[in-house]
């Protein structure tokens, strides 16, 4: 589970998220003491700054950027029982501690999803209307999420892969507090920059499936975990 969040970056470090993206791309295969030669920077300054994105080292945010698949830990594809497995052993509950505080600290809350998605998303607000007192509505049509933004207003965006449609051109303009990504695979979608975006998984999943063929089996254990935190802030009250 990954968290990247491109909010509170200093200028230096807005510069080295532009201009480490277009050296990696155009030569992948880049290591990190060349790239650091590039911006006359030490190692260990582009190594803060990978982290402080929320990647664990280099090599994951270069892969992230060029769109490469992490290595399987166990080196084989796993079935879809042994993916939920993997996924609840190595549970972070600080991502979830995190993406809860976001949904926490606001008073309404767009949820916004399309195919299965939107299942998804109507549960976690049916959820939340019930264990919260955040206003929550779920919708899959993009003119309700255009007409209900506004600075009191916080939308969440669920999507396995992000490749459903130009996410850029939907939400461009848009003036809610904040727009919010849950995606459960690990993708580079550079336009999406400025925004706080939250991974499940640390891969691209099967992609010999189109999104609407995925199961969203682990976003109802994620949100349901954040239910679960709103419901034991209720009772500690």
């Amino acid at each position: 589970m990954i968290k990247v969040d491109y909010n509170n970056l200093n200028l230096l470090e807005k510069k080295l998220l532009e201009g480490t993206r277009e050296y990696i791309q155009h030569n992948p295969k880049i290591s990190i003491t060349e790239l650091s030669g590039c911006f006359d920077v030490s190692t260990s300054k582009i190594s803060k700054f990978v982290k402080k994105l929320g990647f664990e080292s280099f090599k994951q945010y270069k892969n992230f950027i060029v769109g490469e698949v992490s290595e399987p830990r166990n080196g084989q594809a796993s079935s879809e029982l042994q993916r939920i497995t993997d996924y609840i052993s190595q549970f972070d509950e600080k991502l979830a501690y995190d993406f809860w505080m976001k949904i926490k600290d606001c008073n309404k809350l767009v949820i916004y999803g399309l195919g299965p998605s939107y299942i998804c998303a109507d549960y976690f607000a049916y959820r939340l209307r019930t264990f919260s007192d955040v206003f929550s509505l779920a919708t899959n049509d993009l003119t309700v999420v255009k007409n209900a933004d506004n600075s009191d207003t916080k939308l969440l965006v669920l999507s396995t892969t992000g490749m459903f449609k130009p996410l850029k051109d939907d939400l461009n303009g848009l003036n809610y507090k904040e727009i919010i990504f849950l995606f459960e695979e690990f993708r580079h979608f550079a336009e999406l920059q400025g925004n706080t975006i939250f991974y499940l998984t640390d891969s691209t999943g099967d992609d010999t499936l189109k999104p609407y063929e995925k199961s969203r089996t682990l976003f109802f254990i994620f949100l349901e975990e954040i239910i679960q935190k709103f419901k034991n802030s209720h009772h500690k009250n």
